[in-house]
């Protein structure tokens, strides 16, 4: 691999990461938003507390997971929308 070629593959990773850090700020930001009576945050933690009561680890990691899957496809979506591609 040529120098060049490695400084792209370096430029890509770079921007990869940083639009995954964009993605995880808004995130932060959307469940952190008041909904209805309460907060996201506070639905999903009293789920995620009752499934850890229960020592049910595999659904609180499924949980957790779900959630930002949930939340960066919905951004795809809507990005996709905005820029006019189809998917």
């Amino acid at each position: 691999m040529t120098h060049e070629e490695m400084l792209e593959v370096a430029a890509q990773r770079e921007a990869m990461n940083s639009q995954k850090r964009k993605i995880e700020k808004q995130f932060d930001a959307w469940f952190d938003e008041l909904e209805g009576y309460s907060f996201r945050y506070e639905r999903f933690w009293d789920d995620f507390d009752q499934a850890k009561d229960k020592n049910d680890y595999h659904t609180t990691k499924s949980m957790v997971k779900w959630m930002r899957t949930a939340f960066e496809m919905g951004y795809y979506a809507c990005e996709s929308k905005i820029n006019g591609e189809s998917k």
